[in-house]
């Protein structure tokens, strides 16, 4: 594996501090966040570093590649309105703490203009005028909003260690059952692809599924977009492995 790999340039959350203490649900509740956030990271580095090195002339190469984005961009709308429609009003009702999650709202509002634009550039940019450089310059311009975010979330989450432990975890719960109702073409592969099972040592099953999951998300859903998944950092088995285009410079 080359030095160069998804887990950069922006960092990934660990989960060590609080993962193994059962003590309390809402440490299972960031730990399994903290996961999915990684996969969000793991996805935007992996589009990052690959950006500029995809040649210009592999008209199907930068095709699949602008699909990868606006998968990518489809699986952040997912994740976040799950959470502000579904999860967030659950735990102000458990709290009885009007606004407790609004940090985080105001968080999402913060990187969704230069989201917007990159997720723009990704649907209406044609091959033949790809620029490899644009996308690298888009995602700088709403990466630490968005990543700033996503680590902070994690401390929010744990800090629900103060109110009652079931309806945390029933909370956590409802979001998982909204998030598993998606785009299974789209966004299926992307998460299996982006989750590395050797994290930390290789401590976390996740996402949690029954072995046969992958075979059905791998033989069925990702082959409508199949060549897109070449950008993903991890096998749909969450097997890390080399990304796509990190060494063929881009041509002009």
């Amino acid at each position: 594996m080359s030095s160069q790999w998804a887990d950069e340039p922006y960092s990934l959350i660990s989960t060590d501090p609080f993962s193994k203490d059962p003590s309390h649900a809402a440490y299972y509740v960031a730990t399994q966040m903290a996961l999915a956030h990684n996969g969000i990271l793991r996805g935007l580095n992996s589009i990052y570093l690959q950006a500029t090195h995809i040649p210009r002339k592999d008209r199907d190469a930068v095709r699949d590649f602008l699909t990868y984005c606006q998968c990518w961009c489809k699986s952040m709308h997912h994740h976040h309105d799950a959470e502000e429609s579904n999860f967030f009003p659950s735990i102000e009702r458990i709290s009885n703490v009007q606004g407790i999650m609004e940090r985080n709202i105001e968080q999402h509002r913060a990187f969704t203009p230069g989201f917007e634009l990159f997720q723009e550039y990704s649907q209406t940019c044609l091959p033949e005028n790809y620029d490899g450089q644009k996308i690298r310059s888009l995602i700088e311009d709403f990466a630490e909003p968005l990543t700033r975010h996503l680590h902070d979330e994690i401390e929010t989450l744990r800090a629900l260690d103060k109110y009652d432990s079931g309806r945390v975890r029933q909370a956590y719960q409802r979001l998982e059952k909204s998030l598993m109702a998606t785009d299974n073409y789209r966004i299926a592969p992307l998460v299996f692809g982006t989750a590395d099972r050797s994290f930390e040592g290789g401590m976390h099953d996740f996402p949690s599924v029954p072995f046969f999951v992958p075979y059905i998300i791998h033989y069925l859903f990702a082959r409508q977009y199949r060549g897109a998944w070449r950008y993903n950092p991890c096998t749909i088995w969450r097997d890390r492995r080399e990304l796509a285009f990190t060494s063929v410079s881009a041509m002009p």
